[in-house]
């Protein structure tokens, strides 16, 4: 078995080809013929260090992905052997072949292509929780959403206009501007001409923001919240301003850490406003939320009301995997990359 594994921590070019043995797994799990793989910004901190609890190197990476099942564990009741299957897995995904827990796996309806379902799972799940379990949008609610051309970005865009809310967001170029435009977002910012928040403060006076999205830490959080009406949340799910290239610098992650706010319970109830944070790979007991709202999830793509944007797909191997990390160091992505057999 052909797998994809990271040497040590660093640039891109630490990824090598090598042969594996094929997972075994457990009873609970579905060995997948991986046929897309997910890359996620995720991806790029455990690459170069910076993930909590991630194993130490040499290891295969990959937390999503999309293909045949070839194998069912014996406690396995709702998949059979040439099933296709889509899920979320703790690593191992970069791979030819890769165990996946059937309690994270869902099964795919003919329409709906292995890119389309290996772009679903994280991106579409954390702007699920990020804007409705913990953001609680509702219609006409104004939503900040950071990095709106990303991969979370582009889902949280689709699910916000399905509620009706009032859409701003935030990209790092005239490109990225266009297709937030195209994707119906109604105030459209490019962060490097102008400053969001005094952007945003133009066009809402005093009223105040009812949600912001945030991965990028540091003063974007701070200035993020500060745009909160009465009764505002502010969800914070990354730390992007930790990362400036390809290479591991410790220096930036310090300062991206030192400069993100800390939050007073205090300053809170003075303002009443509400501070979360999300991390999709820690919600340990409550499957049955992350299976209601995947189930839905794929419903509203098989349907056609969602539509994965789909920024480039790379090989599944590793120059492929290179190439792809290196593609959203240098922010060309619109939308979710992958890795495809």
């Amino acid at each position: 078995m052909r797998s994809i594994v990271l040497k040590r921590y660093g640039p891109p070019e630490n990824f090598v080809d090598r042969e594996a043995q094929t997972p075994t797994g457990g009873d609970g799990d579905l060995l997948v013929r991986v046929r897309a793989a997910g890359i996620n910004f995720a991806d790029i901190l455990q690459r170069l260090g910076f993930y909590a609890n991630a194993p130490k190197p040499p290891y295969v990476m990959g937390f999503e992905v999309a293909g045949d099942v070839v194998k069912v564990g014996t406690g396995v009741r709702d998949f059979s052997v040439g099933d296709r299957a889509v899920g979320m897995l703790r690593g191992g995904g970069y791979a030819e072949l890769a165990c996946l827990p059937a309690r994270t796996a869902f099964r795919l309806p003919d329409s709906v292509s292995n890119v389309e379902a290996a772009a679903l799972p994280v991106n579409y799940l954390t702007a699920w929780f990020c804007l409705f379990d913990m953001g609680n949008l509702k219609r006409g609610e104004k939503v900040l959403i950071q990095g709106g051309a990303g991969g979370v970005g582009t889902a949280a865009i689709q699910l916000a206009r399905e509620v009706g809310a009032t859409i701003f967001a935030t990209a790092g170029s005239d490109e990225k501007v266009a297709y937030l435009k195209d994707a119906g977002v109604d105030h459209p910012i490019n962060y490097t001409k102008v400053k969001f928040d005094d952007q945003i403060r133009e066009r809402i006076g005093k009223r105040g923001l009812d949600l912001v999205l945030d991965a990028v830490g540091g003063n974007t959080l701070r200035r993020g919240y500060e745009l909160l009406a009465p009764l505002g949340r502010i969800v914070s799910y990354g730390l992007s301003d930790a990362v400036a290239g390809p290479h591991r610098s410790l220096l930036r992650a310090a300062r991206a850490w030192l400069k993100t706010p800390r939050f007073n319970p205090l300053s809170l109830i003075g303002r009443n406003v509400g501070v979360w944070g999300f991390h999709l790979a820690l919600l340990g007991g409550r499957e049955d939320r992350v299976a209601t709202a995947m189930s839905e999830i794929i419903k509203r793509v098989e349907s056609g009301r969602l539509k994965p944007v789909i920024a480039r797909t790379f090989p599944l191997t590793a120059r492929g995997a290179a190439d792809a990390h290196r593609f959203i160091h240098e922010r060309r992505n619109i939308g979710k990359v992958l890795l495809a057999d």
